[in-house]
């Protein structure tokens, strides 16, 4: 039969052409990410310095926004990108990333501007349940409860954000503090959980390498421990907050001792790999923090979420975000001079934060100015790599 009268039904449809950001969760999600976080940086410099503040307190729109924007985003690039790889199916692309991302901007721009209204309150509730959804689609089939674990961590974050929100609206001004420290919690087992899968098999893989014989522990109860432990302090959080201290402290122990079993001091010749291990030992240090800064006198609960905010939680997204996209474009996974400055400052950020309160409000100054640095930095070292294909394609 002659081409000309072939059935239009059996002819192929043409496959649409989407945007490179568009075409994989950390093309899209990690860029936004930084540059969220250097957004917030500035807006919140300026409310210090008499500028226009968000309706409410403006303390709590940053610390919401730095979990909600920057973070949240950080995070559903990692998980659009690595449920994919893990189960071996195509990563998610076009139009999904395109809703996911009309529905972040969307928050942000309610938020950002004073008085959000319910569309804008919506769409950043809904982010993270439908990052969730979507990341999750190849578990269906195949998943393992190892591999549901962060989807529900991600689902719980989302229940959380709504807590945030829920706050204003039943007159219980106390519940979006509340519900950021509980976020902040969460993430940190989503830390726990990740960490756990991907630092030991990096610092295998690249001990094999160096033909070191010593190799990372075998996973064991401890790792198991571990992570209970992280999740029972978030729970603490929300139902018995008297004990959420004992707990705290009991994670940093245990987190401790997982960590020294993955052998990270061996990879300080790696930053790429050795800021991964930096990042697990603020997990540790700063579960150990916020538990004695509940039991003493004098130290704000802020301040003592800071060794899991800043520490935690700065270290590891940096560093994820850079190794991922570093091995998703096919780039040698080393860190550079860029990048190792980028962890450097990150690390005096960090400190300078936790000393603030001794030193003085110019530690913190200076460690606004580094963090920025260090995602400006990310930016300018990965920025082209999302923007170009996979160099070995």
């Amino acid at each position: 039969m002659p081409p000309f009268h072939t059935p239009w039904r059996l002819l192929p449809m043409p496959t649409p052409r989407w945007p490179l950001p568009l075409t994989a969760g950390f093309r899209l999600f990690f860029p936004l990410a930084a540059i969220a976080t250097l957004a917030i940086m500035l807006r919140t410099v300026a409310i210090l310095h008499g500028g226009d503040a968000p309706a409410g307190n403006p303390f709590t729109w940053h610390g919401h926004e730095m979990l909600f924007g920057y973070v949240a985003a950080a995070v559903a690039g990692f998980v659009l990108t690595a449920i994919p790889n893990w189960t071996g199916t195509q990563p998610v692309s076009g139009l999904p990333l395109a809703l996911l991302f009309l529905l972040w901007l969307t928050a942000r721009i309610g938020l950002w501007s004073g008085d959000p209204a319910g569309w804008a309150i919506a769409a950043d509730i809904a982010f993270l349940p439908a990052a969730a959804l979507v990341a999750s689609r190849p578990l269906w089939s195949q998943g393992k409860a190892r591999q549901w674990l962060p989807v529900g961590v991600v689902i719980a974050l989302g229940l959380a954000n709504a807590l945030w929100h829920l706050g204003p609206v039943i007159n219980a001004p106390a519940l979006p503090s509340r519900a950021l420290t509980f976020t902040t919690l969460l993430i940190a087992t989503l830390i726990a959980v990740i960490g756990g899968r991907i630092i030991p098999a990096f610092t295998r893989n690249r001990l094999r390498t160096w033909g070191t014989t010593a190799e990372p522990r075998a996973m064991d109860l401890r790792d198991g421990l571990a992570v209970a432990a992280s999740v029972l302090v978030a729970l603490a959080e929300l139902a018995l907050p008297q004990t959420v201290a004992w707990l705290a402290l009991a994670a940093g122990v245990l987190h401790a001792v997982r960590l020294y079993g993955w052998r990270g001091l061996r990879t300080w010749r790696d930053p790429l790999l050795f800021i991964l291990h930096i990042g697990y030992g603020w997990l540790a240090l700063g579960y150990l923090i916020f538990g004695f800064g509940m039991l003493s006198a004098g130290w704000s609960d802020t301040w003592a979420l800071h060794g899991l905010l800043t520490g935690a939680i700065g270290t590891m997204t940096l560093a994820v975000m850079t190794r991922a996209t570093f091995g998703h474009t096919g780039r040698p996974l080393q860190a550079g001079i860029v990048m190792t400055t980028a962890f450097v400052a990150i690390q005096g950020a960090i400190i300078l934060r936790l000393l603030g309160p001794v030193v003085g409000p110019h530690a913190w100054h200076i460690a606004g100015v580094l963090w920025s640095t260090a995602f400006l930095l990310f930016l300018l070292r990965c920025g082209p790599m999302f923007l170009r294909p996979r160099i070995n394609a």
